[in-house]
């Protein structure tokens, strides 16, 4: 894993919209940072019910990786709604944080964007980020952590119960965690030259990582 310091500013990233397969569920579109909102009432006042009495900022991020951690977990979330008798349906849904508080099981992605969020309140920009990335074990899967600079790098994983609830030095991963983009609610970074196992060569600004969820209607 290399780290946020080695990850540079890029375009932000059009989500959702009729030309993707996955994210909305209305076909809208939205800019990856605004997947992370720590400006929403829900998340604050869900931030303050979780930190309430703790003092250090280790113990609230504890508290906030512990609550995250502790949703079940599900590959795909899937949403429908019926608006005026037009049905929609997402099988791949990216929810926003304040809806992900009230699902009922949540993926990588999801609840890294819900943890990203609630740490927001108590770190600013530059030192909490969600990470897209791949996870290389005895497979190479998409994954998705959060990433936090404190006195040293960590990851937070949320999905795994064998490291769920600890803050992991980076430096101890190698190459289990790859590291492609970054984002929070202010920003979009990514580690440049780093492979893409489905490269989508005819998109110019877009993250190739994100193929499936991009309005590639609006890539240049």
């Amino acid at each position: 894993m290399e780290g946020i310091n080695f990850a540079i500013p890029y375009d932000n990233q059009p989500i959702g919209g009729g030309h993707s397969a996955a994210a909305t569920l209305f076909g809208e579109v939205k800019l990856l940072t605004s997947w992370i909102d720590p400006s929403s009432i829900d998340i604050q006042n869900k931030y303050k019910q979780l930190t309430r009495g703790l003092e250090s900022t280790e113990d609230k991020i504890k508290a906030c990786l512990g609550y995250v951690s502790a949703i079940p977990y599900t590959q795909f979330v899937r949403v429908s709604a019926n608006v005026a008798g037009r049905r929609f349906v997402q099988p791949d849904a990216w929810l926003e944080p304040s809806q992900a508080i009230y699902a009922g099981k949540l993926n990588c992605a999801n609840k890294t964007y819900l943890l990203t969020s609630l740490l927001r309140q108590e770190l600013p920009a530059e030192n909490v980020w969600a990470c897209l990335g791949n996870l290389n074990s005895d497979s190479q899967d998409g994954h998705a952590w959060t990433y936090v600079k404190l006195d040293a790098d960590y990851i937070l994983e949320t999905t795994n119960p064998s490291v769920r609830d600890k803050l992991i030095p980076i430096e101890t991963v190698g190459n289990i965690y790859e590291d492609i983009v970054y984002v929070n609610d202010v920003s979009v970074r990514a580690i440049p030259e780093r492979k893409i196992r489905e490269p989508f060569s005819s998109c110019y600004n877009c993250l190739p990582f994100l193929v499936d969820y991009l309005d590639r209607g609006l890539c240049l």
